[in-house]
C-alpha cells in the first residue's frame, strides 16, 4: 500500500524514554518525506511542544499539520487553526468541582499549554484573557491508583466527557467529541486523503481511536497489551525506534531500506 500519511504520537513513541528522536527514526521519516508522505505529529502537548520536533525532523511549511492537546486543536505549522473545540466554563467548574469532592488532584491546560492548579486560578487569567479556553483536565494518580481513579471518571463522566489513560499516571478529560481519532478523521477530510492511505503509530489510550481510523495502525512494543490487540500490527519499543522500523518496514519503497545504526 502507498501510503500518503503517517500521524505520530510523540511520547513514548517518535520520542525514547530520554525524551530524544532517534537517528533512525529521522532517517526513516526523512525518506518517507521524500517520496511525498504526510508526516503528522499528534500529542496531548501544545504547539510549542510539538512544533521543535518538527524543526528537528526538517520538516517545514504552511501546508504542514499537527493535531495537539489530544485532539482539541488541528493547527498548521504556522499557527492557522483548521479546528478547534474548548470546554465551557460552567462545564469547567462542574468538572473541577466533582474533582475537589472526589480529593483527584488535577490540573486544567488551556489552548495554549498554560496549566491551572484550580478552577479559580483559571478564572482569575480568563479574566484577563477571554480568547483563551480550556481544552482539558490532567488527573495526576499514583501509579498503583490509576486504575481506581479511571474507574470512578469513567463513571461520573463518561455520559457527557472523553475520559482517557494516558500515561501510567494520567487520566484525562476532554470535550465528549474530541479524540486523536476524530482530529485525524477531520484533517484527512481537509487533505482529501482516504483512511485506508494512513497510517499511525501510538503506545497508549488516547492513541487507539486513531489507531482504529487508520488503514494501518500500529502500536509500539511499550505499549499496554490492550493498545497491541487494538492494533493490526506491532513495531519495537520507542528506545529501540520502533517508528523507524515500521516506515522501514510498510511505507519505505524497495531500495530505501535504512542503514543499520
Amino acid at each position: 500500500m502507498d501510503y500518503k500519511l503517517i500521524a505520530l504520537d510523540m511520547d513514548g513513541t517518535l520520542l525514547n524514554d530520554k525524551k530524544e528522536i532517534t537517528d533512525k527514526n529521522k532517517e526513516a521519516i526523512s525518506k518517507a518525506t521524500a517520496q511525498g508522505v504526510k508526516i503528522v505529529l499528534s500529542s496531548g502537548r501544545s504547539y510549542d511542544g510539538i512544533a521543535y520536533a518538527y524543526k528537528e525532523l526538517g520538516i517545514s511549511g504552511s501546508d504542514e499539520y499537527m493535531i495537539n492537546c489530544g485532539g482539541n486543536l488541528i493547527e498548521s505549522l504556522d499557527k492557522e487553526i483548521i479546528y478547534e473545540k474548548v470546554l465551557d466554563n460552567s462545564v469547567c467548574e462542574k468538572v473541577a468541582r466533582e474533582l475537589n469532592e472526589n480529593k483527584l488532584n488535577y490540573i486544567l491546560i488551556d489552548e495554549e499549554g498554560n496549566s491551572y492548579d484550580s478552577y479559580q486560578e483559571w478564572m482569575e487569567q480568563h479574566m484577563l484573557n477571554n480568547e483563551l479556553g480550556i481544552v482539558k483536565f490532567m488527573v495526576h494518580t499514583h501509579k498503583r491508583k490509576l486504575l481506581e481513579a479511571a474507574k470512578l471518571l469513567h463513571q461520573k463522566f463518561d455520559q457527557e466527557f472523553f475520559v482517557v489513560v494516558t500515561s501510567k499516571q494520567d487520566i484525562e478529560i476532554f470535550p465528549k467529541e474530541v479524540n486523536k481519532g476524530k482530529a485525524l478523521k477531520k484533517l484527512a477530510k481537509y487533505l482529501k486523503i482516504k483512511a485506508d492511505e494512513i497510517l499511525v503509530i501510538g503506545d497508549w489510550d488516547n492513541d487507539v481511536p486513531m489507531i482504529k481510523f487508520a488503514g494501518l495502525g500500529i502500536a509500539m512494543g511499550n505499549s499496554p497489551e490492550h493498545v497491541k490487540k487494538a492494533s493490526d500490527e506491532i513495531t519495537a519499543d520507542n528506545n529501540h525506534s520502533g517508528v523507524g522500523q515500521a516506515i522501514e518496514k510498510y511505507v519505505l519503497k524497495e531500495g530505501e531500506a535504512l542503514d543499520e545504526l
